[in-house]
């Protein structure tokens, strides 16, 4: 997929502008509730940010790793193509190449919320295509006292593969 910035990351001081889309990537685990209406998920992703803009050595960016977990609501149960919305909570870590005013390093763990949306497209008994969009807020520190504000849209095409 791809993780597109809503807005700077700054959050009080220059460090955080300047960033860029880039290369997003997750896997998730879930688990269907009655009749199929109610999905659980759990996930884990990491998210390239560009920097460049902002400052970053030689083009390197800020990487995004965490956890996400909540809860889906399928809206037409029964047919082959099933929209759904989720909301949930997510929890990151940023990895920072180091910019001006931020020495390199690794942030503190940051929180925050996700809604999101897409299709379930049944491709076969056990096989879909799961196009989404979420949108995602969460704050963190990095190395040095630097805050993040981090907003930012996630495109994915996701392959589940069901058991």
């Amino acid at each position: 997929g791809v993780a597109v910035p809503l807005a700077a990351f700054a959050d009080g001081s220059r460090v955080g502008e300047g960033t860029g889309a880039g290369a997003a990537f997750g896997v998730e685990v879930t688990l269907r509730g009655g009749q199929g209406r109610r999905t659980l998920y759990a996930g884990f992703s990491q998210l390239r940010f560009g920097c460049r803009d902002a400052g970053c050595p030689a083009g390197e960016p800020y990487v995004a790793t965490g956890v996400n977990a909540g809860l889906r609501l399928t809206l037409l149960p029964g047919h082959r193509v099933l929209p759904w919305v989720g909301v949930g909570a997510v929890t990151t870590r940023v990895e920072s190449p180091g910019v001006p005013g931020s020495p390199p390093g690794v942030s503190s763990l940051g929180y925050g919320g996700e809604i999101s949306a897409g299709l379930y497209l049944g491709a076969g008994r056990s096989v879909a295509f799961t196009p989404s969009i979420r949108f995602t807020r969460a704050g963190t520190e990095l190395p040095g006292g630097a805050s993040l504000a981090l907003r930012y849209l996630v495109a994915d095409l996701g392959l589940v593969l069901a058991f």
